[in-house]
């Protein structure tokens, strides 16, 4: 047996003790030294990290994980595309040929229906989905690797345009691990007003979200209320910024912005406007049979695959998932409960939509009766040295990062949104359903694949 077949056979063997003690893949970290690939697995079970290392020579191969930790095959997909590396699979599935009455069908990589690029190949039968294969790519920028060696001004400005709708919970996280490894405090009413900005950016993603599946559905009316909402919200957002995308705002130690009592308590009488239209909607949808009845029975996740999910996926099934628990913005200080439902399809992850934005205009609402006169920046002296693995909320679930500061510059960064989690299952949802409910299934489970693929 070679070095490399011991080592592969003693990295899965350790990964199948974590899973077997209850831990979930969270994060895989990859990394070319000399002439060898380190890879970094970071395992979490109660907010406790465990992580597993190992190193692969140049253009050699590794036991997928996939069949212990399913969640890391998007993860093993991205670290075989930068570097040279194989994984292989560890259980070589029976070659079943297609039957000939399959009809191969392809979507994409542009459809009206689609949020964003990509693209489906599927085998159809009786309109039924029998395989299915998804090919991504098309968002690809290289961002990672563009951050790598420059200052952390235009790092920040990288990632608050990585994604239209989580780009500000990114360059959030990226500033959360910069002030960590240089011991930098953030003022509390700087914290708070993070926390207001945050919320907005949720709340602008999940509407967006909300709109396009009303599209998918052909409510046109609602289509319309709903987009009345984003007019309220970009409303809102223009009295503290010119940009809708809350982009320019983060700096270290705080925000460039001081907004006033005043300002804010404008800005969320306009925000809560929303509340008596999100309610009627809603509760509109929960007695309309035929909504509940064509969304009840599609895009179905069971309960093993929804625990290792996040955001609405793992929420829907019942997993109270508070992403917000480990941030280091101060919820601590505001009531909430994390919304949850009993049978994860796209009925369900779609009434969670309407209940996650009514939490975030509570908490917007909360924090602004509790927020403190003060400074909106502190003294963020950048000298350290250091790396630091940080999890943050996003609008769609659990945002990780990992960042490797030298002084002012960012050595290593590397990003998982939760896109990179929940993609992994996609195929497997969608098998078993019509293909004229692909776009309403995909909508449903939120997926960025700009922040994804970077």
């Amino acid at each position: 047996m070679s070095r490399n077949e011991k080592q592969g056979r003693t990295l899965i063997g350790k990964l199948s003790g974590y899973k077997f003690m209850g831990y979930r893949l969270i994060f895989i970290k990859a990394a070319c030294i000399d002439e060898f690939i380190k890879l970094e697995f970071f395992l979490e079970k109660d907010g406790l990290i465990e992580s597993v290392d190992t190193d692969v020579p140049k253009n050699g191969t590794l036991p997928s994980v996939a069949e212990i930790f399913p969640e890391g095959v998007q993860m093993e997909r991205e670290i075989a595309g930068l570097y040279p590396l194989k994984f292989i699979p560890q259980k070589k599935g029976t070659y079943r040929e297609e039957k000939r009455d399959d009809l191969p069908v392809e979507w994409g990589p542009f459809h009206p229906l689609l949020q964003e690029p990509v693209l489906f190949r599927f085998s159809v039968k009786d309109e039924i989905i029998s395989k299915v294969s998804a090919e991504t790519g098309y968002n690809h920028r290289g961002i990672e690797a563009l951050c790598i060696g420059e200052k952390i001004p235009y790092v920040l400005d990288m990632l608050e345009r990585i994604s239209s709708v989580n780009g500000f919970s990114t360059g959030l996280a990226f500033l959360h691990a910069v002030e960590e490894i240089n011991e930098i405090p953030v003022p509390g009413k700087a914290g708070l007003l993070r926390l207001i900005l945050n919320e907005m950016s949720f709340l602008r993603a999940n509407l967006y979200s909300l709109s396009h599946i009303t599209r998918c559905l052909g409510l046109m009316s609602d289509n319309s209320e709903i987009f009345k909402l984003i007019s309220l919200y970009n409303e809102a957002a223009s009295l503290i910024s010119d940009d809708y995308q809350l982009k320019g705002i983060l700096v270290p130690g705080g925000l460039k912005l001081d907004a006033g009592t005043e300002t804010l308590l404008r800005m969320n009488v306009i925000l809560q406007e929303m509340v008596q239209v999100l309610s009627s909607v809603r509760d509109r949808w929960n007695e309309t049979p035929f909504i509940a009845q064509r969304m009840s029975n599609i895009g179905k996740i069971d309960r093993e695959t929804a625990k290792v999910m996040t955001g609405r996926a793992a929420r829907s099934a019942g997993f109270a998932e508070d992403t917000r628990k480990f941030s280091k913005l101060p919820y601590h200080l505001l009531s909430y409960e994390v919304p949850v439902a009993d049978d994860s399809n796209c009925f369900t992850r779609t009434m969670l939509m309407f209940e996650d934005i009514l939490l975030s205009l509570s908490l917007i609402d909360q924090a602004i009766e509790i927020i403190p006169d003060g400074d909106t920046i502190a003294d963020s002296r950048i000298r350290n040295s250091g790396e630091v693995l940080v999890r943050e909320p996003e609008a769609f679930g659990e945002l990780v990062m990992y960042v490797s500061l030298d002084g002012g510059v960012v050595t290593d960064i590397r990003i998982r949104n939760s896109s990179s989690l929940n993609f992994s299952f996609l195929s497997q949802i969608i098998t078993g359903n019509e293909i004229n409910v692909v776009p309403l299934v995909i909508a449903s489970l939120d997926y960025d694949f700009s922040g994804m693929e970077k």
